[in-house]
């Protein structure tokens, strides 16, 4: 077992004053959600942003209980020496003498670890990384990833308010000056407090805390490096690493969920890494970006379901899906004054499916049925997710995903509307009026489609009637659309939907996407896509009724369906007598039909040369 223990600097105040660890457990605000997710998003959004960039970054969640030898090592090495301070100190030793000492470590691999300098007053080198100093001294030092996840670091407050000792334990094999290092240091928030120090002298101390090597210069204290630091890890029972191997493991001492219902923690684990880090997870997701979770208790581990395998993420991943395919689906949101775009808009619907563990248990993330729009910046972590209207016939759900741009100036307005949790836009509190702006179109228009996606109404019925309700035709819809597994996304071309191999123009099968109430009835808007290069065409459309699942004859019904409006994706209305000539125009088209009150629509597409003819 490594020897000596390690000092414990407690910090003073300085004559020019500090921040008081009172205040600084306050910097997070309130969250909008549980302590542990916070704690989860705080930890993954750190390893997002120091991921190498060579496949991605793996990140364990290990619950276990510390072994007698691991729990001596920690009690009369790295906590032998306890704060002056009782409210610091209690919680420490009622934890060092527990007989069922729990910790909660997050450990990544594949990131660049706790680099640079290890003092607050020494300045890095142009281009060196200061994430200890970030990570362990500083408060709300801007940060120095491009378009990262987190900005001012606030978050990390949640790792301590996680240990009902306010602890935790570093190991990180890092870099410094370009040679590898390994490093471990403790560190405690407490309360801010006074006591005689050393020399009797009474003072007047921060609350912060930390247990490390002494500098010999100062009160300072550094972390412990080299072989000794890997010596003390192993005692500890942190995962092995070497240079090859680099990353962070962070231990919290006695956390607050697990000895209150552990089970319960585990499945708040796992609800926040899917529904907070899902677009990290899919299989389409390129592998610099792709993160890799895994959670252990006690050893055995839980696996992860795949966002694709686990509903409603399902449909999310259709949505995104199709905004990351080539050309992009979804709708771009800009502003006029100035011109800009602000970020991609896209969905998907689709039958209800059963939840499965952990969703579906009482306050879950994830809803019963889902109509939410999940928005992130490019960096593509979950902020928050704007709740909208249900589709009339609940045996369907829908999901959006918005995208922000990855414009420096729309990017930088996004991040500055986050709050310290990372977990909301709030553009009232900007003091940029551009920025204030950018945030406040996307945010209204995002609301407005969460609103209007399911069942918009295209123009008010005429005063003192009463409009027929949508829910009706919205079931016929359901049941015709029962065996649609591929949603509203891109389509490959089914029958009729011609035009050429993969080199020639092609069509894809038209996909209903909402339903709209007109002063004359329902209204079913579809989509389609037209790809490929060639000459000038034209779209030849068919609607067919739908009656009881099979395509309805004319004489079933004394209305036909009938194409009232084709709109391309740049919003130019096409005419409609007729096939309609789309030219070499290429992208999404909405196509609307005017439809009977008693039956649902299909629709075929196929595409003609117009030099042919």
């Amino acid at each position: 077992m490594p020897r000596p223990h390690l000092t414990l600097h407690s910090e003073a105040y300085a004559a020019s004053g500090n921040l008081a660890a009172d205040g600084y457990r306050k910097l997070l605000g309130a969250p909008s959600i549980d302590l542990v997710q916070t704690v989860v998003r705080e930890a993954v959004q750190n390893s997002c942003d120091a991921a190498l960039s060579d496949g991605g970054a793996e990140v364990h969640f290990r619950v276990r209980a510390l072994q007698p030898t691991e729990l001596q090592a920690l009690r009369e090495i790295v906590l032998a020496d306890r704060p002056l301070d009782e409210s610091a100190a209690e919680p420490l030793d009622a934890f060092l003498s527990s007989s069922a000492p729990h910790v909660l470590e997050i450990c990544d691999f594949g990131t660049a670890g706790l680099a640079g300098p290890t003092r607050a007053d020494v300045a890095a080198m142009e281009d060196e990384p200061t994430d200890f100093v970030d990570f362990l001294r500083n408060v709300g030092s801007r940060r120095n990833t491009t378009h990262g996840g987190g900005t001012y670091g606030y978050g990390k407050t949640s790792l301590y308010l996680a240990s009902r000792c306010s602890t935790i334990v570093i190991d990180s094999q890092t870099t410094h000056l370009g040679e590898p290092r390994r490093r471990v240091i403790a560190a405690q928030l407490g309360s801010a407090f006074s006591a005689n120090d050393a020399q009797g002298v009474r003072r007047r101390f921060t609350g912060r805390h930390w247990w490390g090597r002494a500098s010999g210069e100062d009160e300072h204290v550094d972390p412990v490096e080299g072989d000794d630091a890997a010596e003390l890890a192993n005692a500890l029972g942190f995962p092995a690493r070497s240079p090859e191997h680099s990353g962070t493991s962070i231990m919290i001492l006695d956390p607050l969920f697990v000895e209150e219902d552990r089970e319960r923690a585990i499945d708040l684990i796992e609800e926040a890494l899917l529904w907070f880090f899902w677009p990290r997870l899919l299989e389409g997701t390129p592998d610099d970006r792709k993160m890799h979770f895994r959670i252990f208790v006690d050893g055995e581990e839980r696996p992860l379901p795949r966002p694709e395998d686990f509903p409603p993420l399902d449909l999310f991943a259709r949505a995104m899906k199709s905004m990351r395919a080539d050309p992009p689906g979804g709708d771009i949101v800009r502003s006029l004054r100035p011109k800009r775009d602000l970020g991609r808009l896209s969905f998907a619907r689709g039958l209800r499916a059963e939840r499965v563990a952990p969703a579906g248990r009482e306050s879950s993330l994830f809803p019963d049925r889902s109509a939410a729009i999940a928005v992130m910046r490019p960096v593509e972590l979950v902020v928050r997710y704007f709740t909208g209207t249900q589709i009339a016939d609940d045996r369907f759900e829908w999901a959006g995903v918005f995208v922000a741009s990855d414009d420096d100036t729309v990017e930088e307005a996004f991040a500055k509307a986050e709050p310290p949790a990372h977990d909301d836009w709030q553009y009232e509190a900007l003091s940029d009026r551009a920025a204030r702006s950018i945030v406040k179109i996307a945010v209204d228009r995002i609301r407005t489609a969460a609103l209007e996606y399911a069942n918009p109404v295209s123009a008010p019925a005429p005063e003192g009637d009463t409009a027929p309700s949508l829910a009706g035709v919205a079931g016929l819809f359901g049941r015709a659309l029962e065996g649609d597994g591929e949603g509203a996304g891109p389509r490959r071309p089914g029958p009729g939907g011609g035009g050429g191999g993969r080199s020639g123009p092609s069509v894809t099968r038209p996909a209903f996407v909402r339903l709209e109430l007109s002063e004359t009835g329902p209204v079913g808007v579809f989509e389609l896509v037209v790809r490929g290069e060639g000459p000038s065409l034209s779209l030849h459309l068919d609607p067919l009724l739908v009656m009881d699942g099979g395509t309805a004859s004319e004489s079933a019904t004394a209305t036909r369906p009938t194409v009232t409006r084709v709109v391309d994706e740049h919003g130019q209305n096409l005419g409609v007598d007729g096939p309609v000539a789309i030219g070499e125009g290429r992208g999404r088209f909405e196509v609307s039909v005017a439809m009977p009150a008693d039956c649902a629509v299909t629709m075929t597409a196929r595409l003609s040369s117009d030099e042919a003819e």
